[in-house]
Formats: structure tokens, C-alpha cells, sequence
């Protein structure tokens, strides 16, 4: 009998931690990164403001999850232009750019099926006297529960993650095109 009452405190302390814990972690995914890419604002921002460019650098592609299929609706650029992709990986999800102002910013939301939530993207760029500093940002609020908010902290770690990775791509795509530009 002792053994099993100390087994339910030690459970109600555990739960006490668990769920105390969940209170101190952020209510939403707030991920904000910068690069600086040796190039001008406007030779940067086509590839962020035209969807079908997106796969082309963005960690959210076919080398990531081979069975993507991409879908384009709207607009091939600006506010208004829409992309869907699904893939086994990743699942299936919905991008709509919701305002664009060439070549200083590009908003979007982002939505993934069967989910209410939706995160809001940006991009700002800047001319600095090495190039272009894009800063990527992306809000996801979270459900108001113990285990989305510990999902949620994990969910920080990757798309921070994946929007580095993605960055260094774009820069790479954008010096690359220069490179091949400037040789013929």
C-alpha cells in the first residue's frame, strides 16, 4: 500500500512539473533570421516574390522530400500569388503572399491542411554597403495546451533551422546566377 501511494505522489509531482513547465514556454514560434547577400535589393527579391522560385532555394523542396508536388494559383507574383505543396514528408501545405512591395518586403501566410493555425511570414530587405541584408520572420501561434507548447519549443529549433538553411540557398542561388551572368 506504501508503495503504490508513493508511486501516485511521485505521478502528481511529475504532472505538477510537466504541466508548471508548460507555463513558462512561449505561447507562440517566433523566428527571426538575417543574411546579407552580395547583390542589390532588386536583383534579390524576384526570387522571393514569385512562388515557382521557391523551390529553388527554400529547405522546403524536393531534396528535402522527393515526392513534392507542387500547385501555383494567382498571380505568378506579388500579393495574391499562391503556392501548394505535399509531399509524404511534409505533408500538404498552402503559402498565399498577402503583400509585396517591390524590392523592399513580401508578406504570406502559411497554412498546413487540417490545421487552424496559421503562421505569418516576411521579408524585409535592405541595401547596406556589402549587398542586401534579407531578414526572414515568422510568427506561429501555438494551442493553448501543455503538449503544443513543448511540441512548440521543438518546432522553434527546426524552422530556425530551416530558415538558415534556406537563406544560405538563396544566397547561393543569387551569387551563383551573378556569377554565370557576369561570364557571358
Amino acid at each position: 500500500m506504501k508503495l503504490l501511494l508513493r508511486f501516485a505522489v511521485m505521478l502528481m509531482v511529475l504532472a505538477a512539473i510537466i504541466f508548471g513547465g508548460a507555463t513558462l514556454l512561449p505561447d507562440q514560434i517566433e523566428v527571426k533570421q538575417t543574411i546579407v547577400i552580395n547583390a542589390t535589393p532588386d536583383q534579390v527579391f524576384p526570387y522571393l516574390n514569385n512562388t515557382s522560385n521557391w523551390k529553388r532555394w527554400s529547405a522546403w523542396n524536393m531534396t528535402n522530400d522527393p515526392s513534392l508536388i507542387y500547385l501555383y494559383g494567382g498571380p505568378v507574383s506579388g500579393a495574391g500569388a499562391r503556392q501548394n505543396w505535399n509531399g509524404d514528408k511534409v505533408g500538404n501545405w498552402h503559402m498565399l503572399f498577402t503583400q509585396s512591395t517591390a524590392p523592399d518586403s513580401l508578406t504570406y501566410e502559411l497554412k498546413q491542411e487540417g490545421q487552424t493555425i496559421k503562421s505569418i511570414g516576411s521579408f524585409v530587405l535592405q541595401k547596406t554597403d556589402a549587398g542586401t541584408m534579407v531578414t526572414w520572420s515568422q510568427t506561429t501561434p501555438l494551442e493553448d495546451n501543455p503538449l503544443a507548447l513543448y511540441k512548440g519549443a521543438w518546432q522553434n529549433y527546426r524552422t530556425e533551422q530551416q530558415i538558415l538553411e534556406s537563406l544560405a540557398n538563396l544566397k547561393s542561388l543569387v551569387t551563383d546566377t551573378q556569377l554565370n551572368t557576369a561570364k557571358k
